[in-house]
């Protein structure tokens, strides 16, 4: 698959130092096959390494307090470098770096120290008004909040990470300090989305649905009931667009008839119109477009007037680039429904503009809640890859074996290969699992003796 000009940076290389005081790790990331799976015996700290990955770019900073280690480097495909260190000391001999438990250091590709920066959490602030922004949390008083749907206690550095995007950075700025130009940049430069298995089956607390705010009614549904309603809405954004493009058209059609030099003969006119009529049944079946009811043009044998040729010219081009623009949600839209077939035999998926996906056995729908784990798992799993993740974004899955059959388990690498070819992004996946590795052990690194890995 080849790289773009103007792809995003990417992160090429992890090394942690020091893990837990005892481990030196680095991963090397497959950039040319995009997927890099980490095996470890259980404590080696591979989950950890991914959080640690993550942390950097979720800004998820209490990962870097709470682990112990003595220095963590990133490296990226622009030349630039991160060191985290826990002491202030660095690269440079300035050692007033701040006062907090670790230091981000960025350096750049010629080597020069280009910006530094500690997060430091203060408590003891004046407090924050985080009900403004989550209002189903409560102050208990100082740095305690209780979480009015759960019960559960949070500090106020738990919720500035777990809900880190619904807060303005002047709120974060005066919390762990204002963060360095340089530091900010290239945490921007990579999109990365940490995928845990327990986040996968339940979703909790989406901020961002405002008709909740102010009401202490919980708002917790399972993933599975949430995406078919999100696939429901990425279909219809996609038909306005494309009915945006067909008004754009229809309104200079006229002119551009008129304009028009070159015209198709009845045979090539034939073979068009039969191309198209393909491409609509194809968004049909996937539940993309509605069924039409006209039959297939066809086209008289012999000589066709100039005339209605020039319109029948036009006529086609113009369908061709409407259909085009569905080229990209059709081609997930299938993949989806592929791999999610394969899995669900007998049962069978339909993508519908209604109800966004409904799970048909003999004959009847099957609600979603009533999937088993492994089921909704993987259909949760293939439809945040396929349609929520952005082109070039670092992903990094833990132990996507977890309620997975033995024959799923052996088919995944494959079908994220196929997942990767329609929507470009690195995959780092953490696994004990011999299966799901299978023939893929040239994109193995391994933590630690593997013989000891269950």
């Amino acid at each position: 698959m080849t790289e773009s000009p103007n792809a995003h940076n990417r992160l090429i290389n992890f090394k942690v130092i020091g893990l837990f005081g005892e481990f030196t790790y680095e991963i090397p990331i497959n950039t040319q096959r995009h997927v890099t799976a980490i095996i470890a015996p259980n404590g080696a700290g591979k989950t950890i390494c991914l959080r640690l990955i993550h942390g950097l770019f979720g800004a998820k900073w209490s990962i870097f307090s709470e682990t112990d280690f003595s220095e963590i480097n990133y490296v990226f495909s622009n030349g630039y470098k991160v060191l985290i260190k826990k002491s202030d000391l660095g690269p440079s001999e300035d050692e007033n770096s701040g006062s907090g438990p670790f230091t981000i250091f960025v350096i750049s590709a010629a080597g020069t120290l280009e910006g530094k920066w500690s997060p430091r959490a203060n408590d003891q602030r004046r407090p924050f008004p985080l009900e403004r922004y989550l209002p189903f949390v409560t102050r208990l008083g100082g740095n305690r909040w209780r979480h009015d749907h759960s019960g559960d206690v949070f500090s106020t550095n738990d919720l500035l990470e777990i809900y880190g995007d619904v807060f303005p950075d002047n709120v974060k700025d005066n919390f762990y300090g204002k963060r360095d130009e340089a530091v900010s940049r290239i945490i921007g430069s990579v999109d990365c989305r940490l995928i845990e298995t327990q986040r996968l089956l339940i979703l909790r607390d989406q901020v961002g649905d405002r008709a909740y705010y102010g009401s202490t009614k919980p708002i917790s549904t399972l993933a599975i009931t949430q995406k078919a309603q999100k696939l429901k809405d990425i279909i219809a954004q996609e038909i306005s667009r494309y009915a945006t493009l067909s008004q754009l058209l229809d309104r200079s059609f006229p002119r551009r008839v008129i304009q028009s030099g070159n015209f198709l003969t009845p045979e090539q006119l034939q073979v068009a119109l039969e191309a198209l009529d393909e491409k609509r049944a194809a968004l049909t079946d996937a539940g993309i477009l509605d069924v039409e009811s006209e039959a297939t043009v066809e086209i008289p044998s012999g000589t066709v007037d100039s005339a209605i040729a020039r319109v029948l010219s036009v006529y086609i081009d113009d369908t061709r680039d409407k259909l085009a623009s569905l080229d990209a949600i059709l081609a997930k839209v299938r993949l989806f429904k592929s791999l999610i077939d394969e899995r669900f035999s007998p049962k069978e998926v339909r993508i519908s503009k209604k109800s966004g996906v409904d799970v048909i056995f003999h004959g009847d729908i099957v609600p979603l809640g009533g999937l088993s784990s492994g089921e909704q798992h993987q259909l949760v799993l293939f439809f945040e890859l396929l349609f929520e993740i952005g082109g070039n974004s670092l992903i990094l899955i833990d132990e996507p074996e977890l309620s997975l059959h033995v024959s799923w388990q052996k088919k995944f690498i494959a079908d994220l290969m196929q997942i990767i070819k329609v929507n470009s992004f690195d995959v780092i996946l953490a696994t004990h699992s011999p299966q799901l590795i299978g023939r893929w052990s040239d994109l193995v690194i391994e933590l630690g003796p593997v013989d000891d890995a269950e």
